[in-house]
């Protein structure tokens, strides 16, 4: 029987080159539930996210979400995220234009069994 479990993914700061918020582990697909980004900074920050395959890299070919700008002192949900299905292994990354002042966090639902 097939498992949906929900997992939370904590509130992290995002830097100026890309890094993993979530990896879907072996034999299992998630699907995010919810994302958020906010700008804690008192100036506009451009962030990217990028859904990357087993032992890939993010680029422009995997990017989901491409260069948004999120005003000062605001959050952004971006919606071509909610629902997004995640592969076995693969990652959900992201970066921003300034580091340290755009804060990331979810959740999402992993499958796993028959």
């Amino acid at each position: 029987m097939s498992q949906r479990i929900p997992i939370a993914i904590a509130a992290t700061s995002l830097g100026t080159s890309a890094s993993t918020l979530y990896t879907a582990p072996t034999a299992t697909i998630s699907t995010i539930g919810n994302f958020s980004f906010s700008n804690t900074s008192s100036s506009p920050v451009a962030f990217t996210v990028y859904n990357v395959p087993s032992s890939g890299t993010a680029g422009t070919g995997n990017i989901v979400v491409p260069s948004y700008t999120i005003s000062a002192g605001q959050s952004y949900v971006p919606p071509q995220l909610i629902g997004l299905t995640i592969a076995a292994g693969s990652t959900i990354q992201a970066l921003a234009g300034t580091a340290s002042v755009v804060n990331a966090q979810g959740g999402v639902y992993e499958f796993s069994g028959s």
